[in-house]
């Protein structure tokens, strides 16, 4: 049922420089259990690989750090241009990995020999696909335990650390949207920009890029939601233009920043709980007993409300900052638009300016204007996912 053969674990700091990393062993009768204890947290990854068998750390960080390792454990240490390479030279049938807080630590459980039962998860075990808000990644929970196990559940595939965003264009084909002054359309504006942020995104190597539509497709609401839950996004980006009512002045001007309501994420939490078929594409499965099933509607509501504020905030500072534009950011108390109900996704709507006003909508089609606009949103996801980072070629 659920793979353990390659796990892909992603915390959220750098290695201090010069640290040391203890490692402790421990022999138990069903396994055996290495932990490496460091000062913080790390980017980390556990890969198994076969003939011969070993189990393969990766600390992804720049920085060195020196290994502490017991007598009679066999190992290797590799530096590479992304961070260092740990290798056990451990015979295993399956491994478990986890990480621990206070201090952190990663703890791999190596077991040598398992039975089919013990290699299934069954519908009565403990163990669940749920959402943890903490790094926005389906896992494994063992109940009345700290562990947190981050699974993909594909067999012998070498998964990297990039991570998914869905970019998605608003509008398009027989809907175009807001039509401005000149005939400028929405569905042209956004496709412009999101294709902008496309590339930046795929140019920076750290994030897997999906588009709703690369070109001028109409694609309906709830699919572009859907398109986020299918491919496992750890943040969605809808791009659109705002416009005055009718009537309204045409001098309205300014960028405004969506995350769903809290009402809406109350909807939509009661979907997953009765609904089957959506059950199982916001968690992975169907058959979950209802009350867990209702513990992780909330966790997968909470992860959408809050860290889809967090995000929002970023973009909207961004934004002022990169183009000295008026930003207003719509917390948890606004928008029931549906692209915005994604399941324990960080997600937000951006809507550009005001095309129903010239200067704005002059403004939009201007390439230049998406180029930056779209910088701007880049480097907002750059700040989300690596917050130490620093950006040198800007005064911050």
């Amino acid at each position: 049922m659920y793979q353990r053969i390659l796990i892909i674990f992603s915390l959220l700091f750098c290695l201090s420089f010069g640290q040391v990393v203890s490692v402790r062993y421990g022999d138990y009768q069903e396994k055996e259990r290495i932990v490496l204890d460091f000062d913080q947290r790390v980017d980390y990854r556990v890969i198994l690989l076969e003939a011969p068998k070993r189990i393969v750390v990766d600390v992804l960080s720049e920085k060195d750090f020196s290994l502490r390792v017991p007598k009679g454990i066999a190992y290797r240490v590799g530096k590479h241009p992304w961070g260092t390479r740990i290798v056990f030279e451990k015979d295993f049938s399956s491994v478990k990995a986890f990480s621990l807080e206070d201090p952190f630590r990663i703890v791999i459980d190596v077991f040598k020999s398992a039975s089919k039962e013990d290699r299934e998860v069954k519908e009565d075990d403990a163990l669940i696909a749920i959402l943890d808000p903490t790094v926005l990644k389906v896992i494994q929970y063992s109940e009345g335990t700290k562990e947190r196990v981050i699974s993909e559940r594909k067999k012998g595939a070498i998964l990297t650390q990039r991570r998914v965003i869905v970019v998605d264009a608003g509008h398009g084909g027989h809907d175009p949207g807001a039509i401005g002054y000149m005939n400028i359309k929405e569905k042209d504006v956004n496709l412009a920009i999101a294709k902008k942020l496309a590339e930046y995104l795929s140019k920076d190597g750290r994030f897997r890029v999906i588009m709703t539509r690369k070109d001028d497709t109409f694609i309906p609401l709830q699919e572009r939601a859907n398109i986020a839950l299918r491919n496992r996004a750890d943040l969605f980006i809808s791009i659109h233009a705002n416009a005055s009512p009718q009537g309204i002045s045409q001098h309205a001007s300014g960028t405004y920043v969506f995350a769903i309501s809290s009402d809406a994420a109350k909807r939509k939490k009661q979907q997953i709980i009765n609904n089957d078929s959506y059950a199982k594409l916001v968690l992975g499965a169907s058959d979950v007993p209802i009350n867990a099933r209702k513990v992780l509607a909330d966790l997968a509501m909470d992860v959408t409300l809050y860290e889809s504020v967090s995000f929002g905030e970023k973009i909207a500072k961004s934004i002022a900052r990169e183009l000295g534009r008026e930003v207003e950011f719509k917390g948890i108390q606004r928008a029931g638009f549906a692209v915005l109900k994604t399941p324990g996704i960080p997600s937000v709507l951006v809507e550009a300016g005001f095309i129903t006003n010239p200067d704005e909508a002059t403004l939009m089609a201007d390439r230049d204007f998406q180029d930056k606009f779209a910088y701007a949103i880049y480097r907002a996801i750059v700040n989300y996912f690596f917050p130490t980072e620093r950006k040198l070629t800007l005064n911050q």
